[in-house]
């Protein structure tokens, strides 16, 4: 009976001691575009996406291109060998001339071995091509 009543103490300590938690969200600094500036892609530091943010003020259909790079690919088709790791169609951006949209990777991160580059694609062609928007755009990301 004292063994028991030893192992109730012991657990009721054990759950009442707060238990600490690491917060992605806070625990990882944003990276941006600089301030006042807008650009067609964006070179972040790290190996790890979990979450990017873009803003645009234009109105033309883009997509998100993340590339596992340290420059921008070339303009035009991809081929299976490109770098790209994923790429998602940007809602709102052929109806809006400005929005933001962001993309979550907290409980997945995106792994990349080289380099993370983004870029927003105008390309009609969608996913399979890709041609940089101009300087329209803002990015901001949780990249470690």
């Amino acid at each position: 009976m004292k063994k028991l009543i030893g192992i109730s103490l012991l657990l009721g300590v054990l759950l009442a001691v707060p238990q600490a938690r690491a917060d992605v969200s806070t625990a990882l600094g944003v990276q941006t575009t600089t301030p006042g500036t807008y650009e067609g892609s964006h070179i972040f530091s790290g190996s790890k996406i979990f979450s990017i943010s873009v803003t645009w003020h234009t109105m033309a259909a883009r997509w998100l291109m993340i590339f596992d790079a340290t420059s921008v690919p070339g303009s035009g088709a991809l081929s299976a060998a490109s770098p790209l790791k994923a790429c998602q169609y940007v809602q709102g951006t052929g109806t809006q001339a400005d929005g933001t949209q962001n993309f979550s990777w907290l409980s997945s991160p995106l792994l990349v071995r080289t380099g993370v580059v983004v870029v927003l694609s105008t390309n009609a062609a969608g996913c399979s091509s890709l041609t940089p928007d101009g300087a329209n755009n803002w990015f901001g990301g949780q990249v470690q």
